[in-house]
């Protein structure tokens, strides 16, 4: 048995028994199990032919993500419980937890599944072609830092699917009981909010890609005290405060090209740790005003080979180097999206029941963070390590 599954897979299944039945629980572990241990696509029938010793037909593991009674919320709580006890410090980034969040696009043609549209595909793979029919998801997890491999890592957590401008597939409803279509940022946001339900009053950071680097994430999340590191676009631009040579009633003072910020001010010589090394950059930083954000935020330039990277944070008191390091340890969750769609099977749910797709998705990162916890636990039992691949991969 331990040649099929190490022991420490059923100990950490076992975390889960209290949120099942018993008939449920043997659905979950063996659905956990599939995704571990089966190549190819996870479809539900390769799920239930790989758990030969759970003798259920087909349609009973199609109802236990569609019917069955089991709470996700509590699920996923227990996985972020595993996680900071058996991670501790390790997920915790310059005085904080820190969580990364990002988009992805799932090809779908089924006409009755929810939200199905056709979304811009801004991957740049001309094979695929300017638009992608199918659904968007938004995903968020932490990142902690390995110190056996000596890079940072993402444990996926939270999705949620994007309702379209086409196809909307959630509707926002005010305390008067009308109803509004949910905009981008509506689908997005809650996930932070969860997460910040899930761990309390702690310091919380989240780092994203340019796209959230607007009034709509910026201030949301500065009114309940969880901080933002970002990249800005090359064109962007920021204000000082109002000097006293300028008029009383002026709002704004000196306008910047951010961009421009490294003709200007003398550069500095960054020591960072960026993508398992350490790396000297030249870079400067400013506390500006940025265009309809309610509160000062720093912005680090940094010298690039072709054009500068403009990086801000809403976290005054990080340093340049902490900054920088902060919005490179982003990039894993690029790797977990790899990762989840080519072995964990997120992108091969065939259901129409939007209670089973977003069950389907939630046990595909639940299977990843376990399979991460083995490889620090039990990393002898990796198949990784007989092909001489990087456990990190």
């Amino acid at each position: 048995m331990a040649a099929f599954a190490p022991g420490i897979l059923f100990e950490y299944l076992l975390r889960f028994r209290s949120h099942f039945t018993k008939p449920s629980f043997a659905y979950f572990g063996g659905y956990i199990l599939s995704l571990l241990l089966t190549s190819g696509r996870k479809t539900m029938s390769r799920v239930a032919h790989t758990c030969f010793f759970v003798e259920r037909h087909l349609a009973s593991w199609e109802r236990f993500l569609s019917e069955y009674k089991w709470d996700l919320n509590l699920v996923l709580r227990t996985l972020l419980d595993t996680l900071l006890a058996q991670l501790g410090q390790s997920l915790q980034v310059h005085g904080a937890y820190l969580a990364a969040v990002d988009t992805f696009l799932v090809a779908k043609n089924g006409r009755a599944m929810p939200g199905v549209q056709a979304w811009r595909d801004h991957s740049g793979n001309a094979d695929r072609g300017e638009r992608i029919r199918g659904h968007h998801w938004a995903l968020l997890g932490l990142i902690g830092f390995s110190t056996t491999w000596g890079r940072y890592l993402c444990f996926p957590l939270l999705l949620r699917l994007i309702s379209g401008r086409l196809n909307p597939c959630q509707l926002m409803v005010d305390p008067q009981g009308g109803t509004t279509r949910a905009t981008f940022w509506d689908c997005v946001l809650p996930l932070i909010w969860q997460l910040r339900q899930f761990l309390g009053a702690v310091p919380l950071r989240v780092v994203a890609d340019a796209y959230f680097s607007k009034a709509p994430v910026l201030n949301p999340l500065l009114q309940e005290g969880i901080h933002l590191i970002s990249r800005l676009r090359k064109d962007a631009v920021g204000w000082d405060d109002p000097s006293p040579e300028q008029r009383s009633d002026a709002k704004r003072g000196h306008k910047w090209k951010l961009a421009q910020l490294l003709t200007h001010l003398p550069a500095t010589a960054v020591t960072v740790f960026l993508y398992g090394k350490q790396v000297t950059v030249h870079a400067v930083s400013r506390v500006v005003w940025l265009r309809d954000v309610e509160q000062k935020v720093k912005v680090v330039v940094i010298e690039g080979l072709k054009q500068p990277i403009l990086l801000v944070c809403t976290d005054l008191a990080l340093t340049m180097a902490q900054i920088i390091e902060i919005y490179a340890a982003r990039f894993p969750i690029e790797l977990a999206i790899r990762d989840l769609k080519q072995y964990f099977g997120i992108a091969d749910y065939q259901c129409y029941r939007d209670v089973a797709i977003h069950r389907f998705v939630h046990l595909a990162c639940i299977a990843f963070c376990v399979y991460r916890l083995i490889q620090f636990r039990a990393p002898a039992w990796l198949p990784s390590a007989s092909r001489g691949v990087s456990p990190a991969s």
